[in-house]
């Protein structure tokens, strides 16, 4: 029903609806040229490799031994990413064996992608009926820097600030603030503002590498 070169291009198309998704809900970890062209040629690699094994067993025994000496070696930043080169292999091999899996397996992808952008942006709502008592954080590991601050009383700055990435409340009753930056002269700055404010419980400053 489907022919391979067809398939072939679906699957191209399928990195490339997952990378935008993960740009759309601000995944900036992998707004890169070599994320793009990663996504885009993942699926189809696997795609073909599927197909020319899947009949012959000596050649699926011997393609196994070359794909060995083949790794990752560049650190993953968290592991949303990894998930999702785990997921672009599958699908690739999906199209390989049933265009249906593949396109399922797609589907579900996005559809927690996309719900994990809507559970983020109604956050605050979430918090001020107490529902959750941890972040909905999907950008981790790209911000390096982090200060935490505990005051007993809510802090207008930090509550409108952009690079605030967890806010709550803790036991106590007491407002906690989290902003990551990758610049660590923001943090410092952020620091010494909070210096001058009443009712600051602890200040916490953690800087990356």
């Amino acid at each position: 029903m489907f022919q391979p070169i067809f398939i072939s291009f679906m699957s191209v198309a399928s990195g490339g609806i997952i990378y935008l998704t993960l740009i759309f809900i601000k995944q900036n970890w992998a707004n890169t040229i070599h994320y793009l062209i990663t996504f885009l040629l993942l699926p189809p690699i696997t795609f073909v490799i599927t197909n020319v094994i899947s009949n012959n067993l000596a050649l699926s025994l011997g393609m196994i031994g070359a794909l060995s000496i083949v790794r990752f070696r560049s650190p993953v930043k968290n592991p949303l990413e990894l998930v999702i080169f785990f997921a672009l292999i599958t699908i690739g091999i999906s199209f390989g064996v049933n265009v249906k899996w593949g396109l399922m397996l797609i589907a579900m992808i996005e559809g927690i992608l996309i719900l994990s952008r809507l559970i983020e942006l109604f956050e605050k709502k979430f918090k001020f009926f107490n529902l959750f008592k941890y972040t909905f954080s999907t950008n981790d590991g790209v911000l390096k820097n982090l200060i935490e601050i505990e005051s007993s009383t809510k802090i207008d700055f930090m509550e409108n600030n952009p690079n605030l990435v967890y806010s709550s409340f803790n036991n106590k009753d007491n407002y906690i603030y989290k902003i990551a930056l990758n610049d660590r002269s923001q943090i410092n700055l952020i620091k010494e503002k909070i210096s001058l404010e009443k009712n600051i419980i602890n200040v916490d400053v953690r800087y990356g590498n």
